[in-house]
């Protein structure tokens, strides 16, 4: 095979010893240059408000979270401001988190047709136009327990990725609640004795003049609990029923509001109102009705 010509192999020879010579002096990182645009909160890194501060139980809709009623949760200023949102206890009952302008022509109903409605994701970035700023999370068929707390911390987009603020958006109660003025002790019985050989139904409540419990603020849903609790023959039903109904004696089953208790199984949406419990019986014995008790659980 012929040689290379002697001119190439100089060349060759010239660059190499070039290359192995070379002395890096420094470097220049040249930084990321924001624009102008903020974003900013009154109220950074603390609890904010809910509007409403209570939610129906088993209800739908939505709920908004602000710094106050005349603060937004935060405000962008000076242009589109990009920005990415870590978001932690979203879940059920909420189904969907968003921003929307807190002063626009739109502010309430469905968080999607509220002005500038953006719809947020925990790590995805948003590029949010100037305006002022609150929360609207949507929820679906929210439980006894209301409303779980939510965390939101924002972070200055990639690639600096700075953090800015977090905000705490409180658990939100159901507005029904379920009371007694007797807890955890004995009611009394109407009648307070039976005849032997008898059938019938019994009322219980707290006094003469105090029902067993009463519903307020709204509807209310429990799960009351009497299986391996006394509850036995001769009685054969467990029913609630409005103590100060239109009809308040009689068959259970046709008193105001009766409702027919199992136990483990919950009584969905009670209305506010007081209750009395009503419990039929069958052929009673020589010792009568046996002591039993219930107890009410929420989930």
């Amino acid at each position: 095979m012929a040689s290379a010509p002697l001119g190439v192999l100089l060349v060759l020879v010239t660059v190499v010893t070039m290359a192995s010579g070379v002395t890096t002096l420094f470097y220049h990182y040249f930084p990321f240059v924001p624009t102008t645009a903020t974003m900013t909160s009154t109220c950074p890194n603390s609890l904010i408000f809910s509007d409403p501060s209570s939610v129906p139980d088993g209800s739908s809709g939505q709920v908004t979270f602000e710094c106050s009623a005349t603060d937004p949760a935060f405000t962008i200023s000076g242009g589109t401001f990009s920005a990415r949102p870590s978001i932690f206890y979203v879940t059920a009952p909420y189904t969907a988190l968003w921003i929307y302008q807190s002063d626009g022509g739109s502010t309430s109903g469905a968080c999607s047709s509220r002005t500038e409605a953006r719809q947020i994701e925990s790590g995805v970035t948003l590029d949010i136009e100037s305006f002022n700023y609150n929360y609207c999370a949507e929820y679906a068929n929210v439980g006894t327990s209301g409303l779980p707390r939510i965390e939101v911390d924002w972070y200055r987009a990639p690639p600096i990725g700075a953090f800015l603020f977090y905000h705490l958006l409180p658990a939100v109660p159901t507005s029904g609640q379920m009371t007694t003025t007797c807890a955890n002790t004995n009611l009394i019985s109407n009648p307070t004795s039976v005849d032997q050989g008898s059938s019938g139904q019994i009322a219980f409540q707290c006094s003469a003049t105090d029902p067993a419990f009463t519903i307020s603020g709204g509807t209310f849903s429990a799960t009351p609990n009497f299986d391996g609790t006394g509850f036995a023959a001769p009685y054969t039903t467990l029913w609630v029923y409005q103590s100060d109904g239109a009809a308040t004696s009689g068959a259970c089953s046709g008193r105001t509001e009766a409702r027919q208790l199992a136990s483990g199984v919950t009584q969905v949406d009670m209305a506010a109102l007081s209750y009395n419990y009503c419990a039929e019986y069958e052929n009673v014995g020589s010792t009568g009705l046996p002591s039993f008790y219930v107890y009410w659980n929420t989930t």
